[in-house]
């Protein structure tokens, strides 16, 4: 059972209160100023939260925050578009279909690959399947066994029209997919009746099925249906249809690396069948309604939304000599930008709060257009976040994704954009090509050498041995720097 209390935390969903109450709120300040505390501390916690896993990791924080000498406050803000994602990740994970189209295409495309080093020929050059490893874990390696050098591999060729005929047959006379195409279309539902799951489909509801084998789009199993009205020929329709999108997937990764945009080759491929295959599942729709989440909580009645309500009560809390702390894990740092813009509107200019990230998943676009704001209310600020060996060294989702989830926001979450800068990856703060757009100059000149990139040991505040994007909040080394700068400033 949970040790924290209502006094110490905000139930919301969709930004307005749940299992609290304004009045709850209300008592929450109260005790704040019985106790005459100085210094309020707000935590927001990331996307794919829970409510029981945000109470539990509150649990293990509130101690670090109070003995840094604050009051600490957690938001709670529950999505049921967040469990809907989740689901949808863990169920095309184990879907044959997703797993053997990556691994055929990573055969295809580690031939096409080397053709980055001066070595064409009329058709790409593959090793036997038999050697492609089964094992996620080894068949990560064995792409990256067989990654271009940085510097050859913008100049991969495109796909030549017989190279994509080579891979369209491949995949055609692939007995897995085969199979797999047989199993969908068997399933496959009629197209008016996709489309009438499609118009009734409530915010953050499940997907579609468009086959009750598979996760795919209903967008695209729904053309197969119209396409073929004859049910008995369906998995012909079916096989052929994803031989094609499969050459579509790989033009688009071989551009990835042409524009110096891919992720690694496995996570390139797995981002790239997800986006073309499963966006209706997997993408920025989802994305987009759990963020909207964190800009919901400040609608206009405080007996309502969190956000409002809490910034009414900070208005008459705070004076000259206060302090206010925001923590933002993962997607909280977009929370904290809303949340700032309300101070901004309601507290006197000489207000000022400190800012700490936990791998930031807001882009550096999303911060960008906040630079004034931080610049006038924000006086301390510090970033912890992984060094991109780390990001890229573990599976966010197993077998579906090879690497942490701010890897999937970039990759998957923002459509259309691919490869998006985020804030909390090392890759976006080279300050060479192609990151060298002036929204992150900006956002990289502002920051300047107030980040630590796990593991980091040896300076007090400034400890970190968080080794995955959700590890932050229960690292030892890190809530000792959290503490560190509560009671000793930036």
């Amino acid at each position: 059972m949970s040790t924290v209390t209502k006094l110490n935390y905000l139930d919301l969903v969709d930004g307005q209160f749940r299992e609290t109450t304004a009045a709850d709120l209300s008592a929450l300040f109260d005790a704040v100023n019985s106790t005459s505390q100085k210094h309020i501390l707000v935590h927001l916690h990331g996307g794919l939260v829970s409510r029981s896993a945000a109470s539990g990791a509150a649990d293990g924080l509130i101690k670090p925050y109070i003995d840094g000498g604050t009051y600490p406050v957690f938001f709670f803000w529950n999505s049921g578009a967040l469990s809907v994602l989740a689901n949808n990740l863990d169920e095309v994970a184990k879907e044959p279909v997703f797993w053997r189209l990556v691994r055929r295409l990573a055969q295809l495309l580690a031939g096409k690959l080397a053709e980055a080093k001066g070595t064409r020929g009329l058709t790409i050059k593959t090793e036997p399947m038999m050697e492609v490893p089964e094992d996620p874990q080894a068949l990560k390696d064995w792409a990256a066994a067989r990654e271009p050098p940085p510097e050859t591999k913008t100049a991969t060729p495109d796909l030549t029209r017989t190279q994509r005929e080579q891979i369209e047959r491949e995949l055609q006379d692939d007995y897995v997919l085969k199979a797999e195409s047989a199993a969908i279309a068997a399933g496959l539902r009629e197209p008016q009746e996709i489309e009438q799951d499609l118009a009734l489909r409530s915010r953050g509801g499940p997907p579609v099925r468009a086959s009750r084998k598979t996760l795919m789009s209903p967008t695209v199993l729904k053309e197969i249906a119209a396409k073929t009205p004859e049910p008995g020929t369906r998995s012909i329709t079916t096989l052929l249809a994803i031989a094609k999108y499969g050459v579509e997937i790989a033009a688009a990764v071989i551009k990835r690396y042409k524009d110096d945009r891919d992720h690694g080759l496995l996570i390139t491929i797995a981002e790239e069948v997800a986006r073309t295959l499963y966006a209706d599942s997997i993408g920025s729709t989802i994305w987009t309604l759990m963020k909207n989440d964190t800009r919901d909580a400040f609608g206009q009645d405080p007996e309502r939304f969190g956000g409002t309500a809490f910034v009414d009560h900070l208005v008459k809390w705070w004076q000259p000599g206060k302090r206010i702390t925001l923590v933002g894990h993962s997607t909280g740092a977009i929370y904290i930008g809303y949340l700032l813009e309300q101070i901004d509107k309601k507290l006197p200019p000489e207000a000022k709060a400190d800012v700490i990230f936990l791998a930031p998943a807001c882009t550096f676009a999303f911060m960008s257009e906040r630079l004034p704001l931080y610049e006038r209310r924000v006086a301390g600020f510090r970033m912890f976040a992984l060094h991109d060996a780390l990001e890229r060294g573990y599976w966010e989702v197993p077998v579906l994704y090879p690497a942490s989830l701010l890897y999937m926001v970039s990759g998957l979450f923002e459509d259309p954009v691919v490869d998006m800068p985020i804030l909390g990856m090392e890759r976006y703060h080279s300050g060479k090509s192609p990151y060298v757009d002036p929204q992150i100059s900006a956002v990289l000149k502002w920051i300047g050498s107030r980040i630590v990139w796990s593991e980091a040991s040896g300076v007090l505040g400034g400890n970190t041995g968080a080794k995955k994007h959700g590890a932050f909040d229960d690292d030892t080394a890190t809530l000792a720097s959290l503490t560190y700068l509560l009671q000793n400033g930036f």
